[in-house]
């Protein structure tokens, strides 16, 4: 009868540290790729990932771009929306924008205000200075605005009503653009 065999002692946990230690050190060595270390124990260093900066940025872009409309549409968005109510609006906008031009004329007793050839390559008539001082003096919205800007010749006429205004053009780039508001109602 065989006798069974003494068992080995338990493994001390300090030696066992020291040998899983000394097998990472020997073992690990760096990769033939420059600036490329990969272990080859059994555990690998934490990897730490710098956060994408564009992504960061574009966030912040968006967030203070949307705080800055918010602030421009409150700020705007506060006007009495006088256009159509203030009998001489455009006088005082022709006075303040073009007093001596013969390009932007007011008519039918003050409630048309007309613009000829803004920004025109052949004879040009009203500048496009007058015409943004215009547009900003009779508070047109962005929105219209931005449909003014974007006129093509193939779009032919156009038109647009706000706060109580009614503004209608057309855009060719040897005509320039012409444009007529008048008082609705």
């Amino acid at each position: 009868m065989m006798t069974p065999a003494p068992s080995p002692p338990p493994p001390d946990p300090a030696a066992e540290q020291d040998r899983i230690a000394e097998s990472e050190t020997s073992s690990a060595l760096p990769s033939t790729t420059p600036g490329l270390w990969r272990p080859n124990g059994p555990t690998a260093p934490p990897v730490r990932r710098r956060p994408d900066l564009r992504l960061i940025f574009s966030i912040a872009a968006a967030v203070a771009a949307f705080f800055v409309g918010l602030i421009v549409g409150l700020a705007s968005g506060g006007s009495d929306g006088a256009g159509a109510s203030d009998p001489d609006i455009f006088e005082s906008a022709k006075e303040t924008c073009a007093s001596g031009s013969s390009d932007i004329r007011i008519g039918d007793d003050g409630d048309t205000l007309s613009i000829d050839r803004a920004g025109a390559e052949e004879m040009p008539g009203a500048t496009l200075l007058q015409l943004d001082c215009l547009l900003e003096e009779l508070d047109v919205p962005y929105a219209v605005v931005d449909r003014i800007q974007n006129t093509r010749a193939l779009d032919g006429y156009q038109e647009a009503t706000f706060d109580g205004l009614t503004a209608t053009w057309n855009y060719h780039p040897d005509d320039g653009l012409n444009m007529t508001v008048t008082r609705v109602g």
